[in-house]
Formats: structure tokens, sequence, C-alpha cells
């Protein structure tokens, strides 16, 4: 395992210190696990007087640890206020959870969310691995709108003629970003828009089905090393380190790196898997929040790869994964290729909720040592790559495509040496 140097700990150490010494009193979740308490009947008076206690929660806590104290210009106590009522009388979960979200939205911090009871059993089930309740489909984001990325096979969205590319405008009458999420056995009408502006009504149930795995590596053609990892977490760092320990015994000629469907995860998890593409110690990110400015660092890792590397980023590439991707665009360290990454680059706390729902609150925002701002913004490919979505359809992936040949092109460059690739730049070598 890689150590953090002793000012990185101490830092550490006092940041966590003061945010417990002043908000001590916060049940911070240690888990996304469930609490499986007891919830009042939809429509009884203990369901509004339990969304009133969730509700005051989420308002107090986003008040007192929202990393920008003036919400950013937004008048979120009073906003918060006049929406107060509405919230309450809401006869579910997943209606108070709604309302919920469209006042947080407007923060425009995509990391302050609240999560209903059964959305954050659907997010433990995708972290956990294993089986999970869906229709057969997964999402990719493309701003607030969210399109079909795949479809699996033996589904009931393969079944229902779902293609990649659709728009999801609506499911079980609500609109895709206050949508309940699938039930086991329960049928929704989903409406789906595709590239001509068409519209498809289907009826999809809600199915188990297996995750896909949240670590994958292998060699590709010409001896190019392929990882992609959905974290930066412990479980993920375990196997990305056996990757590159192996690596060392086994160098390839070149790493691709798929970030695509990474969502982000721990910033010290970040540091450490950055260290193995590097020789020496390097800064991987500063913090800036209500309590702390912070530079952080990490010890190069006993064996790094140190060839040519390729990072493949898009809309479904968030905060750690952006950090990570575009340090190493900073540094010179990677070519990244894909589109442009999703721009929500702030660090959380998740907070217990009254009704086992979960809160998210950004607390910090992270910048890349050179103090470039990813926040609304995102990493910017150095070779995009725009949607082909019918190439998709055809079980192609021009985005690995591309990350293949900026690999190959990268080897050939390293294979010819500094003084041929001058000669070659400076024209001297023609007649």
């Amino acid at each position: 395992m890689l150590k953090s140097s002793l000012s990185v700990r101490l830092a550490v150490v006092a940041f966590a210190a003061l945010l417990l010494g002043a908000c001590a009193s916060i049940p911070y979740a240690r888990t996304y696990e469930p609490p499986g308490i007891a919830l009042p009947a939809d429509g009884s008076p203990e369901r509004a007087e339990l969304n009133a206690e969730v509700y005051d929660s989420v308002v107090r806590y986003v008040d007192k640890l929202f990393y920008k104290p003036e919400f950013g210009g937004v008048p979120f106590e009073q906003e918060a206020e006049a929406r107060r009522a509405a919230a309450i009388a809401q006869s579910t979960s997943e209606g108070l959870h709604g309302d919920l979200s469209q006042l947080l939205d407007l923060l425009d911090d995509d990391h302050t969310v609240t999560l209903s009871p059964l959305q954050r059993l659907r997010y433990f089930e995708q972290l956990s691995g294993g089986s999970a309740t869906g229709y057969g489909f997964t999402v990719t984001p493309r701003g607030d709108d969210r399109y079909v990325a795949s479809v699996r096979p033996d589904s009931p969205a393969q079944a229902a003629g779902v293609l990649p590319g659709w728009r999801i405008e609506s499911a079980g009458g609500q609109p895709v970003l206050l949508a309940r999420p699938a039930i086991l056995g329960r049928v929704d009408t989903l409406v789906f828009v595709d590239e001509a502006g068409d519209r498809h009504s289907r009826d999809l149930e809600g199915v188990s089905m297996p995750h896909r795995p949240r670590f994958a590596s292998q060699r590709l053609e010409g001896d190019i090393a392929y990882i992609r990892f959905d974290d930066f977490d412990a479980e993920r760092y375990r196997l990305y380190m056996a990757e590159f320990e192996a690596m060392a015994d086994d160098p390839p000629a070149g790493l691709i790196i798929d970030l695509r469907t990474n969502g982000g995860g721990q910033l010290d998890v970040t540091g450490q898997m950055s260290a193995w593409l590097y020789s020496d110690r390097r800064d991987y990110a500063v913090i800036y929040g209500r309590f702390s400015n912070t530079r952080f660092f990490t010890l190069p890792a006993p064996k790094p790869y140190l060839g040519p590397v390729v990072m493949l980023i898009g809309p479904g590439s968030a905060s750690a994964a952006e950090l990570f991707a575009g340090v190493a665009q900073e540094k010179g360290r990677a070519i990244i290729v894909g589109q442009t990454s999703r721009g929500a680059v702030t660090g959380t706390r998740p907070i217990e909720l009254a009704d086992g729902g979960l809160l998210r609150v950004g607390t910090i925002v992270m910048t890349t040592p050179a103090g470039k701002q990813l926040e609304g913004v995102g990493v910017t490919p150095d070779i995009v790559v725009p949607d082909d979505w019918q190439a998709v359809r055809e079980g192609r992936d021009p985005t690995l495509a591309a990350g293949i040949a900026a690999i190959e092109a990268s080897m050939i460059e390293a294979a010819a040496g500094p003084a041929e690739v001058a000669s070659a730049a400076d024209g001297s070598d023609l007649p």
C-alpha cells in the first residue's frame, strides 16, 4: 500500500477535526446501506410529520455546510420557506424527495442532492455489485438530460426495442430526474425521444439483473493494457494496484484508463491511484471550503508505469474522475480522449435522514494543482470523439478506437526517440 507523507496526514486530520468540531451533532452516514426503518403509510398524518422533519433537516444542514455560504447568490432560505408547505403535503416519500430535488437544483451543484429510501437502496445495490432492479438499460447524462447508453440482452428494454441514443423524457409520468426507481414486478411507462424527435412510449417491467462489474482489465491487441474502474474506493484501488504490480513484471507498450462511467469517490484514493503514473512525489489536488484550504500530495508508487497513457472520459465522468484526468492532462502525463466531463467536482458529506433517505451536501470544491477550476466546466479532451449512436448500436466503441489510435501514435513517437522526433518536427531530414 502507498503511504501519505506526514504533512498530508496532518492536513487530513486537521481538516477532519475542523469538520467534526463545527458539526458534531450532524448524523454523518458511514455507508450508503439503507437502515431499514419502518415508514408511515402514504398520505397519513404521520407521513406529513415525517416529511416536515426531513425537509427541515435538509434545509438546516445545507445552510450549515454548503461550501458557498451565500449559496452562489440564490435566495435559498426564502425558496425553502416558500416551498415547505407543498413538500410536507406530499403523500409519499418519493414525492417529498422530488420536491427536495427541485429545491436543491437551485444551488447548481450536482453533488448536493437527496436520495429517497428507495433511491438509496438502488444506489447501494449498484455499489455492492450483485443484482439490482431495473429495466435493462444503462444511462448516460448530457447536462440535465439522460440518454440510453446501452441495452442489456434478454431484458425488458431489449424486448421493447429501446435503442442506445434515445433520450429518456419521462418514467411513470414523471420527468426523468424526478422519476421513481424501478420496482421488481412493477410495470412503468417510459417515454423516449429518438434523434429525429419522435416519441416512443414503452411499458417496461422492473426486473432483477446482475450489475456490470465495476472494474475490468484486459490486454488489447498491440500489447495495450486496458483498465476500467467506476469508483475511487478501497476495493477498486486494491484491484488497480494489483494490475500495476502485474504490469511492472510484464510492461505493456501502452495503457488506456477508461473513466467514462466513473462517478468519483475518495480524494485520498484518487491520489494513490495517480501515484502509479509518476516516478516522483506529486501534488494532485487543492481543496477550498468553509473550514480549510489544503494542497494534497502523494508519494510515488514502488513500481509505477511510465509508458504512454490515454484516458477515456465523457459526460459520465464526474468528481474525482475529472480531477484524475484533469491533473494527468495538466502534467502532460496522459492524452485525454472522448467528450467533456460532467463538471461536478465538489466534495460531499453524506448525512442520514429520518426517513431512511440520505442527503449529500457539497462541502468543498477541488481544483487541479495549477488552480484550474473544473466545477461547472469539466475536462476538455485533447481528442474529441462525438456521439455515434449508430456505431454503439452495431456494437462498436468509437471512443475506445480513438484511444487505441492515440496510444499507437504515442508508441511510435516514443520508439522514434527525441532526436528523430525533433528532426521530423523542424524538417531537417527533408531534402
